[in-house]
């Protein structure tokens, strides 16, 4: 059973709006409380897989690259790539995937990751705080991305829309 994380808020935008802020990889630090830094040949990305690479800002600040990294590339619908620590894929591999819904108000960003290889079970069996500090990194992300496209500055604390998300241990095939 691998764990996997998943999270999703509604975006009063159309997904097109909200498609062009998750791959304007450039201006990720400007809004980004998460994924501080991303960078990929958007040229390439279409021609699957391509490289990306990736900062985040955790608790412990790490910053990856991964060779053929994205592995969907639908515009306007899902971005999805993989990353494996040092390239070894039955040792720890993250597939991270952000999929924009078409709703009657907007859009339903939805973004998960489920992760596979052996240290990916013994950081779950372990009780590893990991994939809570990853899904709270996502619910930030959400809410700056919510932020960003509706183009307002942040309510009140006490206002704030719920964000719905869930940990879970599934057994995910590693696809």
């Amino acid at each position: 059973m691998a764990p996997s994380i998943s999270t999703e808020i509604d975006i009063a935008a159309p997904p097109n709006a909200v498609w062009a802020v998750i791959t304007d990889l450039d201006r990720y630090p400007d809004w980004n409380p998460f994924v501080v830094k991303m960078s990929g040949d958007e040229e390439r990305a279409v021609d699957l897989p391509s490289p990306l690479t990736l900062q985040t800002a955790t608790v412990v600040r790490f910053c990856l690259t991964f060779g053929r990294a994205i592995q969907t590339f639908v515009s306007n619908e899902h971005l999805a790539w993989k990353g494996r620590l040092l390239g070894v894929p039955w040792l720890f591999t993250g597939h991270h995937h952000f999929i924009l819904h078409s709703t009657e108000t907007g859009t339903r960003f939805e973004q998960s990751e489920y992760f596979s290889g052996i240290l990916a079970l013994v950081l779950h069996w372990i009780g590893s705080n990991m994939y809570e500090t990853t899904q709270s990194g996502f619910e930030l992300m959400n809410k700056a991305l919510q932020e960003r496209v509706e183009g307002r500055s942040l309510p009140d604390p006490a206002l704030k829309q719920p964000v719905k998300s869930s940990v879970k241990a599934d057994d995910l095939s590693d696809a």
